[in-house]
């Protein structure tokens, strides 16, 4: 039973535990108090903030959006001007220059590089020299559209998809390869007397053909050539 000493000490422990208060309880973490605080609101402001995220950025794409259609337009008007040169004539280092300067224009002057390529003469002789400056800029994209030169029917002359397989060649274009591969065999073939398909492909069918089927299979050859190199 122990001394009375001892049955008074536990009694005074007892009452002493039986009036202690509970420990406090953690403080949670400030979003839960934050969220608390708002209540029924705090969608609201959600909702709220995540429109002005989508403003701020349907905004930011909308002024980029100007911009690069100001800056396409000013392209325009800039490479009208150089292809009203080129169309004007005069001597090839003048022509050569203004294709040039549209080359610098980059992938935006493919197309009207290819376009002039179809002229014959010296036109087409400074169209092939913009070419030549665009590939160094953009090969890729130079060595994928080029080998439709070579497919397009009636679009372009002989002496204009000879340019293009050699220029197809001297830029390594291995894309090319199979495209110009075709291309010889409808050469091959009308050099052997079966002209049909090959003069379905060019605008007109060459003068003195003779001569000029050899010419073209001597040039194929060499961009083939110059691939496999």
């Amino acid at each position: 039973m122990g001394s009375v000493e001892e049955r008074l000490a536990r009694l005074e422990g007892l009452v002493i535990a039986a009036g202690a208060s509970p420990p406090a309880p953690a403080p949670r973490p400030w979003p839960a108090r934050f969220a608390a605080w708002m209540g029924a609101e705090l969608p609201k402001l959600l909702a709220a903030a995540v429109l002005l995220v989508l403003g701020f950025a349907l905004k930011d794409s909308v002024d980029l959006a100007i911009r690069q259609r100001q800056l396409d337009l000013s392209y325009s008007k800039e490479m009208q001007g150089l292809l009203l040169q080129l169309s004007g004539g005069g001597a090839l280092p003048q022509l050569q220059s203004a294709a040039v300067v549209l080359a610098s224009y980059g992938v935006a002057a493919l197309p009207a590089l290819m376009s002039e390529l179809r002229y014959p003469g010296l036109r087409g002789d400074a169209a092939l020299e913009g070419l030549n400056v665009l590939a160094l800029r953009e090969p890729e994209a130079v060595c994928t559209a080029l080998p439709r030169v070579l497919a397009l029917r009636g679009q372009y002359d002989w002496l204009a998809q000879q340019r293009v397989v050699l220029l197809l060649g001297q830029h390594g274009c291995t894309q090319a390869r199979a495209a110009l591969q075709r291309y010889r065999a409808l050469v091959a073939e009308a050099a052997q007397g079966r002209p049909a398909a090959f003069e379905a492909l060019v605008r007109e069918p060459p003068a003195g053909p003779q001569e000029v089927y050899p010419r073209l299979l001597k040039s194929v050859d060499a961009a083939l050539a110059m691939l496999d190199g």
